[in-house]
């Protein structure tokens, strides 16, 4: 039996390299984390999700074709969606959105013939996948954790379950967005690739004090 290893595939996290104890499964022709060995769940985790697909659309035809799709969406600018199957919709402007398969996502859903379906007249192609690396802080304290690194108040009172954000976090851009999985609290972080490691380091530094940890997707799977 073949042993999945980032190496084996031309598509990588810009951060593999950061996970020498996982466990991994093939993702869309990736190496997804699944877990770490010998590992139980911490309180609070940092998953890098960065090779799970998705993709982007914007053009004043994209929230049409959306919709014609059968993906739930986004009534606002800076407001997500979750559907049933696990299909994630940002909606990053006026006429911007993205297509992310979560790791609940129906084994089903072809992301590429999904995207092959939202194009035409008046849609123009958003490049999300390879340019931003994709992290997902999960369970307690977050908001305590990210007020370390984030001016923003990520309180739920002020950000809410289906709301995002673009700001600055440990002086790098990004989004940050809110999707509960599982029964768990989750902040699904989108930043250039180019600084995936250095946020990494600044999260788990950040995570430190409320004895957070690195994890793999299965975290996100695993019912509280």
């Amino acid at each position: 039996m073949t042993v999945i290893k980032p190496e084996l595939f031309d598509s990588r996290s810009f951060i593999y390299r950061k996970h020498p104890q996982a466990e991994f499964a093939e993702v869309s022709g990736a190496a997804q984390v699944l877990s770490y060995a010998d590992q139980s769940d911490p309180d609070t985790a940092l998953i890098d999700l960065s090779v799970r697909p998705r993709f982007g659309l914007r053009g004043p035809k994209a929230g049409e074709a959306l919709i014609a799709a059968g993906l739930m969406h986004p009534e606002q600018p800076n407001t997500l969606t979750v559907s049933d199957d696990g299909m994630m919709v940002l909606r990053l402007g006026r006429t911007e959105y993205w297509v992310l398969a979560l790791p609940n996502a129906a084994a089903e859903r072809d992301l590429d013939a999904l995207q092959q379906q939202l194009s035409g007249s008046g849609i123009y192609p958003v490049y999300c996948h390879d340019s931003y690396t994709w992290l997902a802080l999960a369970g307690e304290h977050l908001a305590d954790i990210m007020a370390k690194v984030c001016a923003v108040d990520l309180r739920e009172d002020s950000f809410a379950p289906g709301d995002l954000v673009m700001t600055s976090l440990a002086r790098v851009g990004g989004i940050i967005c809110h999707h509960p999985m599982a029964g768990k609290t989750v902040y699904s972080i989108f930043s250039d690739s180019a600084s995936a490691a250095y946020l990494w380091d600044a999260l788990l530094d950040a995570m430190a004090e409320f004895e957070g940890a690195p994890a793999g997707q299965n975290f996100l799977l695993s019912s509280q």
